[in-house]
């Protein structure tokens, strides 16, 4: 489908202007030449883009744009301005234009303007369509997820849910691993039953032998009353033993003993007691390198592992954040935070982002930022500043960071290095790592920007965003 843009401009060779220079481009072009007239033909047919005059009769551009957000009409807007009205066209960016452009429009700077505005449009069509589908197909339990590796796991979860073999999770810290173990409770038939979780590397072996197992009144100083363990509180459901890569060779043996023969005995206890309680372990650590390094119970790994469920980092799938980022809007709004939206800039900063701490991470970014945010959109300065680093420039303007111990020409070398840095991040990320459009739009040849990707260590390889088709 050809991307359809309005133009709109009382001066009808501006319109003319526009057309000359972005039909040759594949676009389908066609002008309004007043607001009201623009209006009736968004009534009419659908627009991906709208580039209208800030200064018109009757209806200015301003007005245009902000009828169009109140109507929340979904088409990107680009104002375009005199030289001397750049104070009102930031004032259109704060209602929700996408960009501007300033009279006379440069051609290059118009192309690059529009694909750039298209392009995030996109990306916010894209999170429409999501909001649409968190509960449709994409959700799995408390779970959502549109990649082809969490799918597969969970179809995995409703093939083994009707049946009752021990599972070992493995994942990264914050990949959600309760969460699949949780899903794995809810399809079984032990649903009716308690599910129960417990940290094992929070706890020491005393500490976790009584939770686990429970404890006599009297077993040992401070044991004022008979205590029930976890075990005894999962019986006729599921036990999930999180982090159990992290127990010692004693707590092993301990646990390998009522894994095969479904009893245990309270602390000071002496009467053995039956359980009946679906394990479910999960780990960080991968319990065969744990095995061959000596550390974990070949015995005990393979009970444990009767099915084993791997899952991703989010580095590994990346089409899931904008799902998650957008279930995690859902999730922390609230009548004192109103939140509804993540803009076009600030999702580009989320898919640009490594994700060490994983969905964990993504959703306290999320959540801080709603935190923060003055209206219903978060927008990429809201985000932490682990994804999005503030620019040093800015940050020593105005304030006493800097050395005034260091030499003004080392200082002012290192601040432009900084500030270099992060530009050509941003353009690199703009562009999907495409290094001649990034000479092009930074005014730069080709050479040079790829001698400053050099000189600061960036790969373009890793600006290579998901597509969204």
């Amino acid at each position: 489908m050809k991307r359809r843009i309005l133009t709109v401009d009382d001066q009808r060779l501006s319109c003319d202007h526009l057309r000359q220079i972005l039909e040759p481009e594949g676009y389908e072009v066609e002008a309004a030449y007043d607001g009201a007239t623009a209006l009736e033909m968004l009534r009419e047919k659908v627009f991906h883009l709208v580039v209208t005059d800030l200064k018109m009769p009757d209806m200015s551009g301003f007005d245009l744009l902000s009828t169009l957000r109140e109507r929340r009409v979904p088409v990107g807007v680009v104002v375009v301005t005199a030289y001397g009205d750049t104070s009102e066209a930031l004032q259109t960016m704060k209602a929700g234009a996408d960009d501007f452009l300033r009279k006379p429009c440069d051609a290059d700077h118009l192309r690059l303007v529009v694909e750039r505005t298209l392009k995030r449009r996109h990306l916010v069509d894209h999170l429409a369509q999501l909001r649409n589908q968190l509960r449709g197909s994409y959700s799995f339990h408390t779970m959502v997820s549109q990649s082809a590796k969490m799918r597969r796991i969970f179809d995995l979860i409703q093939q083994i849910g009707q049946v009752d073999s021990t599972v070992l999770i493995h994942g990264e810290t914050g990949t959600g691993k309760e969460l699949v173990a949780q899903a794995l409770h809810a399809v079984n038939t032990r649903r009716k039953g308690k599910f129960v979780a417990l940290n094992c590397a929070v706890l020491n072996d005393s500490l976790l032998e009584s939770e686990l197992f429970g404890h006599e009144k009297g077993s040992f100083t401070g044991a004022e009353k008979r205590k029930i363990g976890r075990f005894e509180k999962a019986n006729g459901g599921t036990l999930l033993l999180d982090e159990i890569g992290d127990i010692s060779p004693a707590m092993q043996v301990k646990l390998l003993r009522v894994l095969q023969t479904g009893t245990l005995e309270r602390v000071g206890g002496v009467d053995p007691i039956k359980v009946d309680v679906r394990i479910i372990a999960a780990t960080h650590k991968r319990l065969e390198d744990e095995v061959k390094a000596g550390r974990f119970r070949a015995d005990l790994y393979y009970r444990l592992k009767v099915v084993l469920i791997d899952l991703p980092p989010l580095r590994e799938r990346k089409e899931d954040v904008p799902l998650l980022a957008m279930h995690f809007v859902e999730k922390h709004a609230s009548a004192a935070n109103p939140i509804s939206e993540i803009d076009a800039a600030a999702m580009q900063a989320l898919l640009n982002h490594h994700w060490p701490g994983n969905i964990r991470e993504l959703e306290n970014a999320i959540k801080a930022a709603a935190a923060m945010a003055e209206g219903p959109v978060i927008h990429r300065d809201l985000l932490p500043e682990t994804i999005v680093p503030r620019t040093p420039a800015a940050a020593h303007a105005g304030s006493n960071l800097i050395d005034i111990d260091v030499r003004l020409p080392e200082l002012t070398e290192e601040l432009i290095g900084q500030v270099e840095r992060e530009y050509f991040q941003r353009v690199l990320s703009e562009y999907n790592g495409n290094v001649a459009r990034c000479a092009r739009h930074s005014g730069l040849s080709r050479r040079s920007v790829t001698q400053k990707l050099q000189k600061y260590g960036l790969d373009r390889q890793d600006f290579k965003k998901p597509r969204f088709e």
